[in-house]
């Protein structure tokens, strides 16, 4: 009697190596791509202006929601506590222009407040963020 033998199959592996490579590339792909803004979570309306200039300078940026708060460095803070804020900030990093993006529904009392502030932390230059005024947007 002839003994034929069976092989016996081998059982399939699968290899997670080109998985993990892949999603190692996903990540590396969107971690490149993607884009981080420093203004989160608060939505404004800037005023319009028919003589509004782009601006390239950096500066500290101190923004003001339609509700009034107020947000310096991604904190938000009251005004009696902007003054301090700026004068550690200046400090630390140095004297650099005031950048204020108010919403246009802030009061004026408000934003007069904040100019108190920047004006008693001894910084000098302060510009008010404002949209360019079109024919669309009057």
């Amino acid at each position: 009697m002839i003994r034929i033998e069976t092989r016996r199959r081998k059982t399939p592996d699968i290899s997670i190596a080109p998985l993990v490579d892949c999603v190692f590339l996903l990540l590396i792909f969107f971690l490149l791509t993607s884009s981080f803004s420093e203004k989160r979570g608060i939505r404004i309306e800037l005023p319009r202006s028919s003589t509004a200039q782009d601006t390239e300078q950096k500066a500290f940026e101190i923004l003001v929601s339609h509700t009034g708060e107020i947000t310096f460095k991604g904190k938000t803070m009251e005004v009696r506590g902007l003054t301090e804020a700026l004068k550690t900030t200046v400090a630390e990093q140095g004297e650099k222009p005031v950048f204020m993006l108010a919403d246009r529904l802030v009061s004026l009392e408000k934003v007069a407040a904040i100019l108190d502030c920047v004006r008693a932390a001894k910084l000098e230059t302060v510009s008010i963020a404002t949209q360019r005024k079109t024919e669309g947007n009057e």
